[in-house]
């Protein structure tokens, strides 16, 4: 099983910070994953809050590319509609790639929280389309190393070529978020690997894995790929601390992404594209002393073997997955982070990496 690091740079009233200091936290942080064995580093994009502080994770993948030699560098993800200009994209993509040396995974998303679309002036009921349109044209680009001629409803482009040119396939590395069903037909479409975030019960995601690995499967004629999934993690020796840190500072994480993403409101009723959140947002109203707890038990915590055994439960339900740990999260000090990681890397990932793939999802 690959295993991976996600970074979030968030600040929380937790333990109080100025952006500067919690940057340079969180580098410390990041600058452990590669010697601590992990095989990838991910970087999340949002703006204008504190729920997160990485508006370009392309320029913190950087920055890693620099001080790292074999750690794989992921978007988790690149949200397209907020990137008015595919041919950047595909650009600093290919720069990053021909720097790290081939390092680069490509995750790409659409976005959930309104404050950003604001920000930025988009129209949240486009955000599907413009996905669809501009996701196929900087993939190709990167496939082929030219940016094709394309006139649509959101984008116009000239035929050029791209330069530093790819020098090396992207196929394999490509990722769709989907935390919804409506996205599963355009990962298969992309040939893409699936992304997914622990926010609703396994049970619940494993029917939309499901059915992606059954379209995968259909349309390109070959096994699909594990699901990448992203996990807040927190491993201690104390199985009772680990429970208690997993209940605090998820829990507060969880209260943050209810915030930024407005999750109880109304507002998804009226936005095109988004009647899945609409759905959830009513149960989450009417349910809205138990979804803290929920989820937080659709996490990883506990002693090394109880994260082991709560991520075998977890394939048991939806099949192989790629682990991607959220190790920083709601101001958690960051001694305690350190500890956190470092035991998880210790005493959980060999066992991971020998990990063979199941594929008996219920």
């Amino acid at each position: 099983m690959d295993v991976g690091v996600v970074m979030a740079f968030q600040s929380s009233h937790n333990q109080p910070l100025s952006d500067f200091e919690i940057y340079q936290k969180e580098i410390e942080v990041a600058k452990l994953a590669e010697p601590l064995g992990y095989d990838s580093i991910w970087a999340v994009e949002h703006h204008f809050t504190n729920y997160t502080m990485c508006p370009n994770p392309i320029e913190f993948l950087t920055y890693m590319s620099a001080i790292t030699s074999k750690i794989k560098l992921g978007t988790a993800a690149m949200i397209l509609p907020w990137h008015k200009d595919p041919l950047r994209v595909a650009t600093d993509l290919s720069m990053l790639d021909n720097l790290s040396g081939g390092r680069v995974i490509v995750g790409l998303g659409r976005g959930l929280g309104r404050v950003e679309y604001d920000g930025f002036g988009v129209d949240m009921s486009a955000s599907r389309d413009m996905f669809n349109e501009s996701a196929p044209m900087i993939l190709n680009a990167l496939e082929t190393g030219v940016m094709e001629e394309h006139h649509g409803e959101y984008f116009d482009q000239i035929k050029v070529d791209v330069r530093p040119a790819p020098f090396k396939s992207f196929k394999d590395r490509t990722y769709i978020v989907s935390t919804s069903p409506e996205t599963i037909p355009h990962a298969v479409g992309l040939g893409a690997t699936l992304m997914t975030f622990a926010v609703g019960p396994w049970k619940q995601r494993a029917k939309d894995i499901i059915a992606y690995r059954e379209q995968y499967q259909n349309v390109h004629n070959r096994v699909a790929p594990p699901t990448s999934a992203n996990i807040f993690t927190y491993c201690d020796k104390d199985p009772g601390k680990a429970k208690d840190m997993a209940y605090k500072y998820m829990g507060d994480y969880w209260e943050s992404a209810m915030t930024h993403y407005e999750m109880k409101g109304e507002h998804f009723d009226t936005i095109k594209g988004y009647e899945h959140y609409g759905r959830s947002a009513v149960a989450m109203r009417e349910n809205s002393d138990r979804v803290t707890e929920q989820y937080v038990e659709q996490q990883i915590y506990g002693t090394p073997d109880e994260c082991l055994q709560r991520l075998r439960a977890i394939e048991d339900i939806v099949g192989p997955i790629e682990l991607n740990c959220f190790s920083t999260y709601a101001g958690m000090d960051y001694e305690d982070v350190k500890k956190s990681m470092t035991l998880f890397a210790e005493q959980a990932l060999p066992a991971l990496k020998k990990w063979e793939y199941k594929d008996n999802a219920a």
